[in-house]
């Protein structure tokens, strides 16, 4: 426990990551989005926790990442936008961590919004926002995707018949390609016509060179090495022929070209123009079968 709240550990504190890079960006005049909970979820985690990510070798790492997560974060926000535009009043993020979208989107009238994680992420983030409320319907679910979650998000009242926005953020890495593949399976059975999906796609091979592994090495003690370990996807297919197996017509988008939308540098762990870096595919899908 840190001042009364649930502590982050192992795996589960990396989410800390996503966060002080969402506060910080929340800080900016330039700022893409605005997410004044990243600072909240810090404050509960104490400067210890924080201390890793943002000191000696972790600023290092922060350094080479550069705007990476902001960048992600506008661009899932945009996507959820126009799905929600496009008639979809269901939205389903799996393997949340400490995503805010509930409470700092402007969502429709009639959203309903399923969040899906692990235990002790969701212990420590449910304390931090228990007094807050969300600006649309939110479900919680304690799930661990190799398990039955379909079952539980159905036992909330997800309709499988309505289309629904899914987001895959920060999970693909870990899966297996057969996992993978399960996972994409069961979106897809639970998808009706009009459903969006989007996802962050990274292989093992992806980040698997020397710029990345710099990168890694710049990161705090332990933790890149145990994150590192648990990388299992080695799927060589291009991502869009992936989702395209599945049902689904993916359109990429490359960071480089993100990054010049919002006016910002090109991370450089991710920068293609520099030597030995890594990749990383953003993709937004519709369900066309």
């Amino acid at each position: 426990m840190t001042d009364g709240h649930p502590r982050l550990a192992g795996v589960s504190s990396t989410a800390l990551v996503v966060g002080i890079a969402r506060a910080a960006e929340s800080e900016r005049r330039d700022r893409l989005f605005e997410d004044s909970l990243a600072t909240r979820f810090l404050d509960a985690a104490g400067v210890d926790q924080q201390a890793i990510w943002t000191t000696g070798q972790g600023e290092l790492f922060a350094e080479a990442m550069g705007d990476y997560f902001a960048l992600r974060t506008r661009y899932f926000d945009d996507y959820f936008t126009q799905a929600c535009a496009a008639g979809c009043r269901q939205v389903v993020v799996l393997a949340a961590g400490l995503d805010t979208r509930a409470y700092r989107l402007d969502w429709p009238t009639g959203v309903r919004l399923f969040e899906l994680d692990q235990p002790d992420v969701l212990a420590f983030k449910e304390n931090v926002l228990r007094d807050d409320m969300p600006r649309c319907t939110r479900e919680v679910i304690v799930a661990d995707l190799r398990d039955d979650w379909p079952t539980r998000l159905v036992k909330r009242g997800f309709r499988a018949d309505e289309p629904t926005a899914w987001l895959v953020e920060g999970v693909l890495v870990y899966l297996t390609e057969r996992d993978a593949d399960h996972l994409l399976d069961r979106i897809g059975a639970l998808s009706a016509p009009g459903s969006r999906l989007s996802v962050e796609h990274v292989t093992r091979s992806m980040v698997d060179t020397e710029g990345a592994k710099e990168a890694a090495a710049a990161a705090p003690e332990g933790i890149m090495s145990l994150l590192s370990s648990l990388w299992k996807n080695e799927m060589t297919r291009p991502p869009g022929d992936w989702l395209a197996a599945h049902g689904w017509s993916a359109e990429e988008e490359p960071l480089p070209r993100l990054a010049r939308r919002h006016t910002r540098p090109v991370p450089p762990a991710f920068d293609p123009a520099l030597p030995g870096t890594g990749r990383v595919g953003l993709l937004t899908a519709v369900r066309s079968s």
